[in-house]
């Protein structure tokens, strides 16, 4: 049997082949000529696809570590910073905002639906001296997106707090506009609609940003932005760098390039689509709302009297398909299937049908076999994807 599988999780997504070619490349110097022009065009890129005019970090991290310079670099201790949670990541944002002694408000949001703009600027109406708002843009959790754009929107006529905002899922996937947006801290990594390998954290920072961060007292080391900058202006990386997975990146953000940004963004939507309206087909209760819903992926309820679980390692161990469980309390509830990044509509199709199969193997006999699949392909047709 040949041992082909179907990665359908939202990372790390699978690599396309252009990428994993350039990463056999032999390992080069990362304080060499050929490195920092590499990394130069490469910082280039992603200002471009999320227009930033200010300064673009790349750090040996996962998104986690972003996460966390950003929370060190551009609030200080004791400062009172709104956490969104969303979600998973927006848990996160909390837990490290607390570890860090920052004095944290926390604005939960139940799973599956966006955040409103009023909810937050109420927040802030009672607590004018908020330093910060944290806030996931695509919370994979939740499978969830939030409407970045509107909301920074109404934080921006009533605060001059710096908007830091969540992109490790959502950057390289739906479009992004630091500057038009207001956004004064974005966070990335390479591994999801980057298609790229982990271990490269992504840091985006507005001019007044970067001020704040270099006139602050630094609370770290390895992430400090002092550094990481004086570095960055040279083209060249703070600390030793993940170099194989950097050429890889660099190959990505090409081949990003010569998609087209919009083209990106329109397909993750036409696949958002065909997966749901095949799922709601099949008869699944989906976990986001339709206007809320990620276009990197879907959650999906387990049907009655089914663990979540058992279906996704069925998809695994029978049809060779890999998705992804739940988090949190949709833990054995929940499962979810992602559409990001180097992934078209021959491998959701797969997915749909290899569910359909998952489904009637576990007992679940309301399902009519083939109707999901039908209706994916009916809708596919329709689209140049």
């Amino acid at each position: 049997m040949i041992d082909k599988e179907f990665l359908l999780i939202p990372g790390p997504t699978p690599l396309p082949p252009r990428v994993i070619s350039a990463m056999t490349q032999p390992i080069i110097n990362h304080r060499g000529p050929r490195f920092k022009e590499m990394f130069q065009k490469a910082m280039i890129a992603l200002k471009e696809l999320i227009n930033c005019s200010g300064d673009v970090y790349l750090i040996p991290s996962s998104g986690t570590g972003a996460m966390e310079l950003s929370v060190d670099n551009f609030t200080s201790k004791g400062d009172k910073v709104l956490v969104v949670d969303t979600g998973i990541f927006g848990e996160r944002f909390y837990m490290m905002n607390v570890a860090r002694g920052r004095n944290a408000l926390r604005l939960k949001v139940e799973w599956g639906r966006a955040v409103q703009p009023e909810e937050i600027t109420e927040v802030l109406i009672s607590n004018s001296d908020v330093k910060a708002v944290f806030i996931a843009h695509n919370e994979t959790s939740a499978t969830t997106i939030n409407d970045i754009k509107q909301i920074s929107s109404r934080i921006k006529k009533m605060s001059d707090c710096f908007i830091i905002v969540d992109a490790v899922s959502s950057i390289g996937v739906t479009e992004i506009d630091i500057d038009n947006w207001g956004i004064d801290v974005l966070i990335g990594a390479s591994q999801k609609g980057l298609m790229s390998p982990p271990g490269i954290g992504i840091v985006a920072a507005s001019k007044r940003a970067v001020e704040y961060a270099m006139k602050k007292e630094s609370e770290t080391y390895y992430f400090d932005v002092k550094s990481i900058k004086k570095n960055a202006d040279i083209n060249q990386s703070f600390t030793t760098f993940p170099v194989s997975t950097f050429l890889g990146l660099s190959e990505a953000l090409k081949m990003i390039q010569e998609e087209g940004y919009e083209n990106i963004y329109k397909r993750h939507l036409i696949y958002r689509n065909l997966v749901r309206t095949a799922l709601k087909e099949i008869g699944l209760e989906l976990v986001a709302n339709d206007a809320d819903a990620s276009p990197g992926l879907t959650g999906i309820y387990a049907p009655k009297g089914i663990n979540a679980d058992d279906i996704i390692s069925m998809m695994r161990e029978r049809y060779r398909v890999e998705i992804a469980s739940a988090q949190g309390n949709l833990k054995g509830k929940a499962f979810r299937i992602s559409h990001m990044g180097y992934i078209n509509s021959n491998d959701l199709l797969v997915a749909i049908s290899a569910l359909e199969c998952t489904l009637k193997d576990l007992g679940y006999n309301d399902i009519e076999m083939g109707i999901g699949t039908k209706k994916f392909l009916e809708l596919r047709r329709k689209f140049e994807v």
